[in-house]
């Protein structure tokens, strides 16, 4: 498994493990499931997927929702069909609880009543900064522990609050029992390297048609709230909606990326992975001996 904040180059370095090792590819993330959101969640090029098997990648459409619960069976099914036949699953993604739910056989919380989800939903949509205030009245350890930017994030940190479950999961997200042995890389770069690649990478999604693929999405006529919390689609809606200059969105893009970026960095921590790399200001796939190697020597030189 390889681990690591946006942009700093987990997707290039696992292809290039991949490609090493005959390897391949199941991705944690729930934004590259769907299909319509290509540029928005980086996800692997057609001439990638013409190197690589890749799993759970445009399985879905914009009309269906997802989540860890459901992602999870479908990751163990991938991961067990590699592995029993022999080969070599290699995991990646930005997103830790969808990590967790590939790694593990956790226990997912109960889903809340329509009605409560509604209410919260419901309460952020009108105004997020009063549903934050709400959150942070009802339980202000809660309101800390998140990310109150995030409506996705404040709508189920409400949900969590009211039902009287711990809005951060009860602790430590890597505590669970691992389903299969898993040999985890972590990799790292200094911020400001991690920011300039950041950068980049939201003019390259830019300049690709990011807000165009993002308005189609918003037009989809039976689009589901989980697709809408990718970076860009909050503030595209906001740009048509004459609610924000559009001269103003590279910023806002760079901005909501970097804190995704130092969230990841915390969420790695917690891992603690067997290897931690720093790539330092070298391009990622250089790495690419270095991870097969330790996985070697992690096997017994098996492999």
């Amino acid at each position: 498994m390889i681990f690591g904040p946006t942009a700093a180059g987990k997707s290039a370095l696992a292809h290039a493990v991949a490609m090493a090792l005959g390897a391949e590819i199941v991705v944690a993330d729930p934004f590259q499931r769907y299909r319509g959101l290509e540029i928005a969640a980086d996800a692997p090029r057609a001439a990638e997927r013409a190197e690589v098997s890749y799993h759970l990648v445009a399985d879905l459409g914009l009309k269906d929702d997802s989540s860890a619960g459901t992602y999870a069976p479908r990751a163990h099914a991938e991961i067990d069909r590699i592995a029993d036949a022999g080969g070599t699953p290699l995991l990646t993604g930005g997103t830790g609880l969808y990590i967790r739910a590939a790694l593990t056989e956790m226990q997912m919380r109960p889903a809340p009543p329509d009605d409560l989800r509604r209410w919260a939903e419901d309460l952020v949509e009108r105004d997020l900064r009063a549903a934050a205030a709400e959150l942070e009245a009802r339980d202000p350890a809660a309101a800390a522990a998140i990310d109150t930017s995030n409506p996705r994030r404040v709508v189920r940190a409400l949900e969590r609050v009211v039902m009287g479950d711990d809005p951060d999961g009860g602790g430590d997200i890597w505590s669970e029992r691992l389903r299969r042995p898993a040999f985890v890389v972590g990799i790292t770069r200094p911020r400001d390297v991690v920011h300039q690649l950041i950068a980049q990478r939201v003019r390259r999604e830019l300049d690709d048609g990011l807000v165009s693929e993002l308005q189609a999405a918003l037009q989809h006529p039976d689009l589901a709230r989980a697709p809408t919390q990718v970076i860009g689609m909050r503030e595209v809606a906001a740009i048509t909606a004459g609610e924000m200059p559009a001269e103003g969105l590279e910023e806002a893009l760079n901005v909501r990326t970097r804190r995704l970026a130092r969230m990841q960095e915390t969420w790695m921590r917690r891992m603690a992975p067997d290897v931690l790399i720093d790539l330092g200001d070298r391009p990622a796939d250089g790495f690419a001996h270095e991870v097969v190697a330790h996985w070697r020597r992690a096997r017994g030189g098996v492999g």
